[in-house]
């Protein structure tokens, strides 16, 4: 797959929450994992959400259209495969603390199972 060309984002807004794109990715059982930090327009008009895991420390990025989004300094978004990004927040996360429960594993990999099938 080509690479996407990389668009400029500007924060947007940091004060209402939209956890539907988290949710829509990774469903109830994770999104407790996350924080969500704020929301960033790209120069095209699509609104990005940023969501930091709590145990990582590392975020997603997501469109509410669903579409993943990586970060690249300074204040530009390049668009992501699922997977690619699910690997990017969640990595090494069975490592650190909080790790995460029996219920969390088990959601994760079904979680990237089916990013890997779409």
């Amino acid at each position: 797959m080509p690479r996407l060309p990389v668009l400029l984002g500007r924060l947007a807004q940091f004060e209402r929450p939209n956890w539907d794109p988290l949710l829509d990715l990774v469903g109830d059982e994770l999104v407790r994992w996350f924080m969500w930090m704020n929301q960033v327009e790209l120069a095209d008009g699509t609104a990005v959400h940023a969501y930091k895991h709590v145990g990582t420390r590392r975020y997603l990025h997501l469109a509410e259209d669903g579409r993943a989004f990586g970060y690249e300094r300074p204040d530009r978004y390049r668009e992501l495969r699922a997977g690619a990004a699910l690997e990017a927040a969640f990595g090494g996360w069975d490592e650190l603390w909080p790790e995460p429960d029996g219920r969390a594993l088990a959601a994760l990999v079904e979680v990237k199972r089916r990013a890997a099938g779409a």
